[in-house]
Order: C-alpha cells, then sequence, then structure tokens
C-alpha cells in the first residue's frame, strides 16, 4: 500500500507540475503517523522555477495545490491518508516564523502580564503556537473564536496563593 501510494503521490505531483508549467529538481517523499494514527506523507517539492504565486503569505495556493494533489492521487484509496505539501521549503519557514511569532508575543505577555490576541490563523498554525509555548509555565494558550476567524490568545497565568 505505501509504495503505491508514495508512487500514484509523485505521479499525482509530476503531472501537475508539468501541465501548470513548472519543473522540479527533487521531489521527497515522509512518511508519519499523526497522534490518531492516520498515514500523513510530507512531500516536499524542490524547484528552481518561480514559484511565487504558489508561496503568497499564508500559502493559500499552496494549500489549494495540495487539495487538489490529495483529491486526485488518494481519490481511490480505501482508508484516509493525509498529505502535506511543502514548496521550497515554504513550510518549514513559516513554521519557524510562526514559532519566533509565539515565543516574542509570550514575552511581550510575561512581560506585562496582559493577554494578547493573536491574529486568525488555521487549525495547524494554531496547533504550532500551543505546541511552541506548551513549556511556559507561566503562561496558558486558549483558541478562541469561530473558523475561519479563530485565533489564539496567549494569558498570564494568575496563581493564587493559599
Amino acid at each position: 500500500m505505501e509504495n503505491q501510494t508514495e508512487n500514484l503521490i509523485h505521479r499525482t505531483i509530476e503531472d501537475l507540475f508539468k501541465r501548470i508549467g513548472f519543473s522540479f529538481e527533487n521531489l521527497s517523499l515522509e512518511n508519519h503517523k499523526n497522534p490518531e494514527g492516520q498515514e500523513v506523507f510530507i512531500v516536499k517539492v524542490k524547484s528552481e522555477d518561480d514559484c511565487s504565486f504558489l508561496l503568497d503569505d499564508k500559502g493559500r495556493n499552496l494549500k489549494a495545490l495540495e487539495y487538489i494533489v490529495r483529491l486526485i492521487a488518494l481519490k481511490g484509496l480505501d482508508q484516509k491518508v493525509g498529505l502535506v505539501l511543502d514548496l521550497n521549503n515554504f513550510l518549514e519557514k513559516r513554521n519557524s516564523q510562526i514559532s519566533e511569532l509565539a515565543r516574542l508575543v509570550a514575552e511581550r505577555v510575561r512581560t506585562t502580564q496582559k493577554s494578547f490576541v493573536l491574529r486568525p490563523m488555521s487549525a495547524y498554525e494554531r496547533r504550532l503556537v500551543h505546541l511552541e509555548l506548551a513549556g511556559w509555565v507561566d503562561l496558558k494558550t486558549e483558541s478562541i473564536g469561530e473558523e475561519p476567524r479563530r485565533r489564539v490568545v496567549i494569558r498570564p497565568l494568575i496563581v493564587l496563593s493559599d
């Protein structure tokens, strides 16, 4: 199943890239399990072409391409399989930016002892913030609001003494 799925993903991306006029130098697939035990393929694509329209500020176009790849490549499988598409390390850089933002805001909250509400984020981005700040014992993170305007609040943890 795994090799068949990997081949299907590889061929789909190769075909799609060719159809939209892109070439790629390298394509690698990593297979992981998410916390629910679902198989997730992380597809890393390296391209020398100008991919700027796919790598807009929040990666919406890359997410759309990922969705198309998922629909085409995985439609015939009997089980749910996740797929994450990373083009030219965009997601890795984006994840680093979100983690850095979380740390900077956490320091601000720590200093001012005032809560801070981050901009609306995807579920994945909110999870990154929660994970990044999970070890900060004097702070608490919580998601508020409704999609698509759901956001993370970083609060100082109020410790009541006896």
